[in-house]
């Protein structure tokens, strides 16, 4: 299977987990809980796919200089967080619910780098799988956190579901951009590109996911065992 068929295969499974997150609450109403252990294991997923496969990937080239593209991409994510871009959140007094356009454009950005991610991966075929498993099992809560906020900020259900199309296609157009970028590029600037993936990976999980999945009262234990299913599943992918 060459790259780019394998690219396209990827990009499919992951619109259609996407859509399906984001089309769910449109039928019916998930559990706060229900979707605290799926963001849970989405978290556990990120955080096993940049330690147990990006990174050893790309110490394998880099050696000891991996450190400063996974911090530049940490920072990255970090700086878009803090001063660009606005996340979506689950709790019921979060000023972030009366801002469903704000929360659509934060999440869509991240999505684009989860893209940007898979396309750097997918020219290292033996990590494209992981990368893929990462993002789209995150993909699926993520999709349906925020389709959750659209409802609640009284979005009709026709809308929801043109945004959440629209969101899902911001991975592929990502992963579209890198894949014709990082194609034919030295071996050297692919794994400096999946590095800093990784650095993504790791901001996206410890400072955006990781304090919603802490944030309820109750069933800490159950989220903290489905985190580390998330990166046990990594760790044997």
């Amino acid at each position: 299977m060459d790259d780019l068929t394998r690219l396209g295969g990827l990009l499919a499974i992951t619109v259609l987990f996407t859509l399906a997150g984001g089309l769910a609450p449109l039928a019916r109403e998930w559990p706060r809980a229900t979707l605290r252990l799926l963001l849970a294991f989405g978290t556990g997923v990120l955080l096993g796919a940049a330690f147990t496969h990006m990174i050893p990937e790309a110490v394998g080239l880099l050696g000891p200089d991996v450190g400063p593209p996974v911090l530049a991409g940490f920072l990255l994510i970090y700086v878009l967080e803090r001063f660009v871009m606005v996340h979506p959140c689950e709790e019921e007094g979060c000023a972030f619910h009366r801002m469903g356009v704000a929360a659509f454009i934060g999440i869509t950005v991240h999505s684009l780098i989860d893209g940007l991610a898979l396309g750097a991966a997918v020219a290292i075929p033996e990590l494209s799988w992981a990368v893929a498993a990462a993002i789209i099992l995150h993909k699926f809560p993520a999709s349906l956190s925020l389709s959750g906020i659209l409802l609640h900020c009284g979005y009709s259900r026709t809308r929801i579901a043109l945004l959440i199309v629209g969101f899902s296609l911001a991975t592929p157009v990502g992963a579209v951009l890198a894949f014709s970028v990082l194609e034919g590029l030295s071996p050297l600037l692919v794994h400096t590109a999946v590095a800093v993936s990784a650095g993504t990976f790791l901001a996206i999980a410890t400072a955006h996911l990781l304090p919603q999945v802490h944030s309820g009262e109750g069933g800490r234990a159950a989220g903290l065992a489905a985190l580390f299913a998330g990166i046990l599943v990594m760790t044997l992918v």
